[in-house]
C-alpha cells in the first residue's frame, strides 16, 4: 500500500476545489467566476483545496486500483469528501 499523495492522481483539478459546484459528472459552476467548468480543468488562481480523502494523512490507496483505498480500516474511495477525522497529509 501506498499514499495517495505519491500517486499521480494527486494533480489537482477544479472538482477538487470548495468553490466547484458540481452539476453533473462532467461539469460544474465555478462559485467564484460564475462559469461553466469541466470538473477535470486545471486549477485556477483561486484554488482551495476541499478536505477529500485523498488528501488525508489516514488515507491508503489500493496498490490493484487507484479508485479505492483504506482508511482504519474501512473501504473508501478518494473523492470522498473528508469526516469529522481528517487531516491534512504533508
Amino acid at each position: 500500500m501506498k499514499k495517495f499523495k505519491e500517486d499521480n492522481m494527486m494533480c489537482d483539478k477544479c472538482k477538487d476545489c470548495t468553490n466547484l459546484s458540481a452539476r453533473d459528472v462532467f461539469n460544474g459552476v465555478c462559485l467564484i467566476s460564475k462559469e461553466t467548468v469541466s470538473i477535470d480543468a486545471p486549477v485556477c488562481k483561486k484554488f482551495v483545496r476541499a478536505d477529500k480523502c485523498k488528501y488525508c494523512s489516514k488515507y491508503i490507496a489500493s496498490e490493484k486500483d487507484s479508485n479505492l483505498g483504506t482508511c482504519d480500516g474501512d473501504m473508501v474511495y478518494p473523492d470522498l469528501a473528508g469526516c469529522e477525522d481528517f487531516i491534512l497529509a504533508e
